[in-house]
């Protein structure tokens, strides 16, 4: 892909991670179900080996290395269902300055769009907690055939804004997300909410989370502008 270029015409947000403080929570659900089976996926296994891979990835993985002859798409449904009655519950917060952030995007009219490799009934409830819901677009992973690190869910979500990939701004949480980004063309931005600073190297910008952040101050730190 050609470099990205001098200005942001669209902010482009994962969600997990960078939206809300989910993922400690994907990983309670996995477990919960999971336990009759005797599994327990670590927190150390979930950074490094599952995070933005995929409910579907992460069951039928852990089903094929355990020797679990079970369909596991009942499965996957039901802990959907399960981590959708922890947000409704209200277990799930925003990423700590995430809706001060939100709102500079706004206040300077650029196009917003969600891009995760999370099944809709996750994310719709992910963003409805937050009054999110149907306000942008949305790529999820029934929309790709090729999920992060690949770039087709970013791109998809550029058409959907019609801004050229290279005027794309993203803020990512994970290497494969980042790696996303990246081969899409775009600037990205990441957040050390899931994993160290360390691993997120090959991101433009690395930010701890969006607390005292504005659209203009981290574009500043990028050397971009915003687009009038």
């Amino acid at each position: 892909m050609a470099p990205s270029s001098v200005s942001i015409e669209a902010v482009l947000f994962d969600v997990d991670g960078v939206v809300v403080e989910s993922e400690l929570l994907h990983l309670q659900t996995f477990n919960e179900i999971l336990e009759p089976y005797g599994l327990e996926i670590s927190e150390n296994e979930w950074k490094t080996r599952f995070l933005g891979a995929g409910s579907a990835i992460i069951m039928t993985t852990l089903f094929e290395e355990n020797g679990i002859s079970d369909d596991p798409t009942p499965i996957i449904d039901q802990r959907r269902l399960l981590y959708r009655e922890y947000v409704k519950r209200g277990d799930l917060q925003p990423i700590p300055g995430f809706i001060a952030f939100y709102k500079s995007v706004l206040s300077v009219h650029l196009p917003v769009a969600f891009v995760s490799t999370g099944h809709p009934v996750s994310l719709n409830a992910a963003l409805d907690s937050l009054g999110l819901l149907g306000k942008h677009p949305v790529i999820d992973v029934t929309q790709v055939t090729r999920t992060k690190p690949d770039p087709e869910a970013y791109l998809l979500a550029a058409q959907a804004l019609k801004v050229p990939p290279g005027d794309c701004l993203v803020f990512e949480d994970s290497p494969i997300g980042i790696a996303a980004a990246k081969s899409a063309g775009m600037t990205c931005v990441a957040l050390t909410t899931t994993n160290p600073a360390e691993d997120l190297t090959h991101a433009d910008l690395v930010i701890s989370n969006f607390l005292g952040m504005s659209i203009h101050s981290v574009s500043e730190k990028l050397g971009k502008r915003v687009k009038d």
